[in-house]
């Protein structure tokens, strides 16, 4: 519930306009050797001296955009994140946000839109609206979430196949994030289920200490699950306020339902993604 602090930047000697394109190149190139790059290709590719191509690598290295081990540079975290936020921005229309506004201000808390990873192993944030009071849960647009401990997360998770669902918790290491977090898969498999049964996901304190999240499916014309709305904040205030705050969240994740082209009765109920 702490807004985070600024991520860390290229070193200045990154900034100016033609080593903001260098350093563009370089992340380009890398993308494209999923097995690494060594200094020498990439100042041979850019036609610059090593130590030129070498200052902007230490500052990318710094900065999480890229990773140096055994002579190579590959991405980072931090370009993969990048990467993550503009696929997902594009997947998910701007119409969205005045639902998201009103249910802000109805609630007083932080709405939010996530929308699958594309790696399907997190919820990744491409829309947020957050109230103006000091007590706030705050969420950064691109921001990568785990899918079991989040209420936005465990709803798109309940909705993949029953095949994808298996290979996540086979594949992911449910880390307790606060002595709340659920790590039992058979527990995890039985939340799932209960999701898929009310269109509805919450969680307590298991990836925040202090937050509880609800969340709802949004759906496209096809009735697949896309993205998640979810409503977050302190727990004393949200918990006292639990049935009607719900009952809001889900009529906002129908309401994009529809916008969306969903024609269905209900936006509840299991629709699993192919």
């Amino acid at each position: 519930m702490v807004q985070r602090s600024a991520r860390r930047k290229v070193n200045s000697s990154s900034r100016s306009p033609r080593s903001v394109a260098r350093v563009m190149h370089i992340l380009d190139h890398v993308s494209c050797a999923p097995e690494g790059q060594s200094l020498a290709a990439l100042s041979a590719h850019m036609r610059s001296p090593k130590s030129s191509v070498l200052s902007l690598l230490r500052g990318l290295v710094g900065a999480g955009y890229l990773v140096h081990e055994e002579g190579l540079y590959r991405l980072g975290a931090e370009s993969y994140r990048v990467a993550s936020a503009i696929v997902a921005a594009r997947r998910f229309p701007d119409f969205a946000r005045p639902t998201l506004q009103r249910l802000a201000e109805e609630t007083g808390e932080t709405t939010i839109v996530g929308v699958l990873a594309p790696e399907e192993d997190a919820v990744v944030y491409v829309d947020k609206i957050e109230p103006r009071t000091a007590l706030r849960f705050a969420a950064t647009i691109g921001d990568r979430r785990p899918l079991y401990c989040t209420s936005t997360g465990r709803v798109l998770l309940a909705y993949l196949s029953p095949a994808a669902i298996e290979r996540y918790l086979r594949h992911t290491k449910l880390v307790k994030l606060t002595p709340l977090t659920i790590t039992d898969k058979r527990r995890m498999r039985s939340l799932l289920a209960r999701v898929r049964a009310e269109g509805l996901a919450t969680t307590i304190g298991e990836a925040t200490e202090g937050v509880f999240g609800i969340a709802a499916p949004v759906r496209d014309g096809s009735g697949a699950v896309i993205a998640s709305i979810v409503l977050a904040g302190p727990i004393a205030r949200i918990k006292s306020r639990m049935p009607a705050i719900a009952e809001r969240v889900r009529n906002a994740g129908r309401e994009l339902s529809r916008m969306m082209g969903y024609a269905g009765v209900d936006a509840d109920g299991p629709a699993p993604r192919k």
